[in-house]
């Protein structure tokens, strides 16, 4: 297969606490895209990328690892990182070689001491950001705190551009606040349908935070938008917010649950379609060969970085 073009590159780090679920959300995406024929985990032993055995042994990521991502003509270089304190130096290093922090937070914990080192981190370094709330279905999991929390804990540039169909139980599904529209995971594959009539103030109240946001790209568009001679049509929406992402004028956030895959597939659209491509530096390299490996199972061995 020919290597892709740097446009149809994308090189993303996951960072976070540890027992966020920054390994499961790598898993999940390795699965949805048909990278890998079931759904590594960590618990058990059997995640595709913690491998190692003092991984399995400790259940959490110790080293770094790339996992290379197919997703509709696009390859996302996927970095999976320790959160745990004895390994943040690895992940600080990892961070370097990427264009786009992906924050992994778990709902019902919130942000904790090693993210915001992280964050600091990222900050220092200008890293553009963006969040996933893992674990929405969790007993207790409460969207609406974890994202207030979020924006006290990082400033008023965090808006969602997915909220939860439910949550606890009652989880099972986001709302795609950029397109409008419902997204389900449903037996292995995503159905998208119109957003449930008692989510649409909610949605519409996102999606006006998401334009104030993204117009600050655009001088011009901003100083009508402000003035309010006109609101942000779709086009105009979708053409600032990779603008607004690489500039750090916003911090997108997503939501959903790497267990059940819910929420998956539309954080791996707007990675491809508004995260940044490589910059100079280029794609990350691969230490042993140019994809993830497969096995005669379908099971993924992944290089460590």
């Amino acid at each position: 297969m020919a290597a892709p073009s740097t446009e149809q590159v994308r090189n993303i780090v996951l960072v976070g606490q540890d027992g966020a679920g920054k390994t499961s959300l790598a898993e999940a995406m390795l699965h949805v895209t048909g990278k890998t024929t079931r759904l590594g985990t960590t618990h058990d032993g059997k995640s595709n990328l913690d491998y190692d055995p003092e991984e399995i042994k400790r259940q959490f990521t110790v080293s770094a690892s790339l996992a290379p991502i197919p997703w509709k003509g696009f390859k996302i270089n996927m970095l999976d990182t320790s959160g745990a304190d004895d390994f943040l130096g690895d992940t600080i290093a990892a961070m370097e070689a990427a264009e786009m922090a992906l924050f992994v937070i778990d709902a019902v914990a919130g942000p904790q001491i090693n993210t915001t080192k992280l964050w600091q981190e990222a900050e220092r370094e200008r890293l553009c950001r963006a969040i996933f709330i893992n674990h929405i279905d969790r007993e207790n999991a409460d969207f609406d705190s974890a994202f207030e929390a979020l924006v006290k804990q990082y400033g008023q540039r965090v808006g969602a551009v997915t909220i939860p169909i439910g949550v606890d139980k009652g989880f099972k599904g986001v709302i795609d606040i950029i397109r409008m529209q419902a997204r389900y995971h449903i037996d292995g594959a995503e159905n998208i349908e119109e957003i449930p009539a008692d989510y649409l103030e909610a949605a519409q109240a996102a999606r006006d935070k998401l334009c104030d946001l993204v117009a600050e790209a655009d001088d011009d568009l901003m100083m009508k938008y402000l003035d309010g001679e006109e609101q942000l049509t779709q086009e105009e929406l979708e053409s600032l917010l990779g603008k607004a992402i690489a500039q750090e004028l916003f911090i997108p956030l997503f939501v959903g649950s790497t267990l059940i895959e819910q929420g998956i597939e539309g954080v791996l659209e707007d990675i491809i379609t508004y995260f940044p491509a490589p910059d100079a530096h280029g794609p990350i390299p691969l230490t042993n060969g140019e994809d993830l490996h497969i096995d005669e199972n379908g099971e993924a061995a992944c290089f460590v970085f």
